[in-house]
C-alpha cells in the first residue's frame, strides 16, 4: 500500500508542443522548408548528371544528405539561411587592424579639432544665453568694468 501513495514525477521538456515546430518539436519549421528546398534543387541537379543509377545514388548520398540533415538541424539555433547570410556579411564588413598611416592619423587629428571647435562654438552659445561669461572676455576686464560701476554708482550717491 506503501507505493500506492508515490506520485510519479514526470519532466516535461521545454520544446514540447513548441509553436513553429514539426515532428514533436524536433524540428522548426522554418528549417524543414529549408532543408526541402535544398532536397528538390539537388535531385533535380543529379537529373542533369551525366552518371549511371549507381553514380547519381552515391552523389546524392555524399552530397545532398549531408547538406539537407545540416539545413534540417540548423547552424547554432540558427536555420542555415541565416546563418550564411552572416557569414557573408561578416566576410564582405570584416577589418583588419593595422598600424595607421600617417595621413589617416592627419585626418583624424584634423577631424578632432573639428569636434572640439564645434563642441567650444556650442558650450559658449549656451553660456551666452544663460547671462555668463564670454570666452573672450578675461576675469580681469570684467572686474574693472564691474568695479567702475560701483565707484561711480558710490559717488553719484555720496
Amino acid at each position: 500500500m506503501a507505493q500506492n501513495d508515490h506520485s510519479d514525477i514526470y519532466i516535461i521538456p521545454p520544446n514540447f508542443v513548441k509553436e513553429g515546430t514539426l515532428f514533436s518539436g524536433r524540428a522548426e519549421s522554418r528549417n524543414v522548408v529549408e532543408a526541402a528546398f535544398l532536397a528538390l534543387v539537388g535531385i533535380r541537379f543529379l537529373v542533369f548528371l551525366n552518371l549511371g543509377i549507381k553514380g547519381k545514388i552515391y552523389v546524392g548520398i555524399i552530397l545532398i544528405l549531408p547538406l539537407v540533415i545540416l539545413a534540417v538541424i540548423g547552424v547554432q539555433g540558427e536555420s542555415l539561411s541565416s546563418f550564411l547570410i552572416q557569414l557573408f556579411s561578416y566576410l564582405v564588413k570584416r577589418r583588419v587592424l593595422t598600424e595607421p598611416s600617417s595621413q589617416y592619423r592627419l585626418k583624424r587629428n584634423r577631424r578632432i579639432r573639428k569636434q572640439q571647435k564645434k563642441r567650444c562654438r556650442r558650450e559658449r552659445k549656451k553660456r551666452k544665453k544663460e547671462g555668463g561669461r564670454d570666452r573672450k572676455r578675461n576675469r580681469r576686464a570684467e572686474e574693472e568694468t564691474e568695479g567702475g560701476k560701483r565707484s561711480r554708482e558710490t559717488r553719484k550717491k555720496g
